[in-house]
């Protein structure tokens, strides 16, 4: 069951991706927080969804479109063989990258929690202000009882506005929850490494995640020039140092800073609250592909299922007057034939031509079912199906293989 929640996770973390995406796109620069809600939502869904397409009994949707249909049925089947071909490696194989993932997620934690207990508080600089020497970015640090916890050269060498809206942009992480949020995108992270969807979702979480908080600062300072000087005498300053991994503080690349400064001179309103009408929209969008996934698979194992009272059947020994050796069946997958055109006692048989290594090269119907939906499931089937080659003096050669299929009653 992991296997498929794992392989489910690919294809319907692009679907999930994409509708993330459109819906960032619909909405202003100026709407960070909202645009952050949105992205941290579908990657609790990327997260989400795939368990409930395994647990969650099929539901009842009639009128998908064939397309989304066979395309379900397409991925299921290839899921399915994927995870009958890895056996447990692909369970052995994610626990271990699991278990390095979360390894790296207890040093960080740890190293936090030393850079807090080393660090020294500011009192001048408010409260739960921190100077330490183990930084050299600004961070916020914290689950239970959240601090700022800021280089102590920039406590010595910065203005006195400038420390402020450093200030001012950590307390932000700390009041949006920020912290806690990058802890659950850490944790998916970790849990779905081998899922490219997860680090797509993620880096726009950053990117969000820090323009909403200069929102933040900006909204408390009024002044959206000093602040963007301060950002980039701060880039400047940290320059490829990163913060630890459970902390929301993040620089981001040079590209990403250049950003966050355009956006602080377009001279725009900003806002600071999340349109909760927007993530309503998002999460029921979210849902929505959640039931369509659960439909098309329903549909999907409905054809399975019904193709399951097809046999089907191929000669033991076939020869042809080519001269080849026979070829074996390994795994012979049944058709996928829709349930409006099935039938029983419909057969077809198909030749298969297949290569030294076992791999089918071409197919050709050699009896036609008088069905074209039969015939076509027939040919897909006996491609999707699995051979062994053909043996000639002891060494695997090119052979052909009979396929035939009947339905049953």
């Amino acid at each position: 069951m992991i296997d498929r929640i794992l392989l489910n996770g690919l294809w319907q973390g692009a679907f999930v991706t994409a509708v993330a995406a459109l819906v960032a796109w619909c909405l202003p620069q100026r709407q960070a927080a909202t645009r952050y809600a949105v992205w941290l939502s579908s990657l609790v869904a990327v997260a989400v969804l795939p368990i409930v397409f395994v647990w969650q009994p099929y539901a009842a949707i009639p009128t998908l479109p064939p397309v989304l249909v066979h395309g379900a049925s397409v991925v299921s089947n290839a899921s399915a063989q994927t995870v009958a071909a890895g056996g447990s490696w692909l369970a052995i194989v994610w626990l271990a990258g699991v278990a390095v993932c979360l390894l790296r997620l207890a040093l960080s934690y740890a190293k936090i929690a030393r850079i807090v207990r080393n660090a020294q508080p500011a009192r001048h600089l408010g409260e739960r202000v921190l100077l330490s020497d183990d930084v050299s970015i600004p961070i916020a640090a914290g689950v239970l009882r959240p601090a700022v916890v800021i280089p102590r050269p920039y406590a010595e060498t910065l203005t006195a506005a400038s420390l402020r809206s450093i200030i001012l942009h950590e307390r932000a992480h700390i009041r949006r929850f920020d912290i806690l949020g990058n802890l659950v995108q850490r944790l998916i992270e970790a849990l779905l490494f081998f899922n490219p969807w997860v680090y797509v979702i993620g880096r726009q979480m950053v990117k969000e995640r820090e323009a909403a908080c200069d929102d933040w600062a900006v909204g408390a300072t009024r002044d959206a020039d000093e602040y963007a000087r301060c950002l980039l005498r701060l880039a400047e300053s940290a320059g490829r140092h990163h913060a630890p991994l459970l902390t929301p503080s993040a620089m981001g690349s040079g590209r990403m800073v250049v950003g966050r400064i355009a956006r602080l001179l377009d001279g725009r309103a900003r806002e600071v609250k999340v349109n909760y009408f927007v993530l309503g929209i998002s999460l029921a969008a979210f849902a929505g592909l959640g039931l369509v996934f659960a439909g098309a698979q329903g549909i999907a194992a409905e054809r399975v299922a019904l193709s399951g009272a097809t046999t089907v059947a191929a000669s033991a020994s076939c020869t042809f007057p080519h001269g080849y050796a026979d070829v074996k069946v390994r795994n012979a997958v049944p058709p996928d034939i829709p349930k409006a055109a099935y039938r029983p006692g419909l057969s077809a048989a198909a030749l298969v031509s297949v290569g030294p290594d076992g791999r089918p090269t071409g197919v050709k119907l050699v009896k036609l079912s008088g069905n074209t939906a039969v015939d076509h499931a027939t040919v897909m089937a006996a491609m999707a199906s699995t051979y062994s080659a053909a043996m000639k003096g002891c060494k695997p050669v090119a052979g052909v293989y009979l396929f035939h299929i009947e339905t049953g009653p």
